[in-house]
């Protein structure tokens, strides 16, 4: 066994690279990006946070539509990438490397938008941690600043499902996965198998989950007031069974 996931192995090693968020395709349009400006109500030439930017698939769009982009992530290999892509791409982007519970202090009242896109909000062991990323957000936003937060994990969803078995394939891999809830914890555990140059893996992913209505609190506890929530990025509505959620919120 791998052992449970850790952050910057995960994404720094290509035998994780099927995890990887996805990157940037300038043959593709992707509705989201359009979704997300919508969703954000956001105007090109303003400042805009990506964080856990990942391989820019999102922050190199918003930057080809006139915003002023900042990408933030904690892997140094998936900024590079990144970086590369927007040099390709011909856009100016400041790239940021860093951990999002501690934001740069120059960053305070700077921006007006902040994304957080895909995101595996609680993936830190420490809930405080979860809470301390929404503060640092909140102070880094500008007064009547945005902030789009989206969760790939609803713990309502999870609920109705129990466990759920899927399969990934592409790139040259074959993934299987297994998840579970833990109901008094709120912890929600994947176990992936997969192969790598002939190698087989198995790791394990967690993640504490929250419904909808303990992301709100912990919104409005960053200072943070909740304008909307959707199922996704498509404005979707949310119910019981969604299995992300979409948040958008003000300062």
């Amino acid at each position: 066994m791998d052992a449970l996931f850790s952050w910057e192995v995960m994404y720094r090693d290509e035998k994780y690279s099927w995890f990887w968020p996805p990157a940037y395709d300038p043959k593709s349009s992707s509705p989201e990006i359009e979704a997300v400006v919508s969703l954000l109500g956001a105007q090109p030439g303003t400042r805009l946070l990506d964080l856990a930017c990942g391989q820019g698939w999102l922050t190199i769009p918003l930057a080809q539509r006139g915003f002023q982009v900042t990408g933030f992530d904690l892997s140094a290999e998936l900024l590079k990438r990144a970086e590369q892509a927007a040099e390709q791409a011909g856009v100016k982007i400041e790239w940021v490397r860093g951990d999002m519970r501690d934001l740069p202090n120059e960053w305070t009242d700077y921006f007006e938008y902040v994304s957080l896109t895909l995101s595996e909000f609680g993936c830190f062991s420490d809930e405080a941690d979860n809470q301390r990323v929404l503060d640092e957000v909140a102070r880094v936003l500008k007064a009547e600043g945005r902030f789009l937060l989206d969760i790939v994990v609803n713990r309502d969803g999870l609920v109705c499902r129990w466990e759920t078995y899927e399969c990934l394939e592409g790139d040259g891999f074959f993934v299987s996965e297994k998840g579970s809830l833990d109901l008094l914890s709120g912890i929600h555990e994947r176990v992936y198998h997969w192969y790598h140059q002939g190698q087989r893996h198995e790791a394990k992913w967690r993640i504490r989950t929250y419904t909808p209505p303990e992301v709100a609190r912990m919104l409005e506890k960053a200072g943070l007031r909740v304008l909307a929530v959707y199922r996704n990025l498509k404005g979707d509505k949310l119910t019981r069974d969604s299995m992300g959620m979409v948040f958008v919120a003000q300062k």
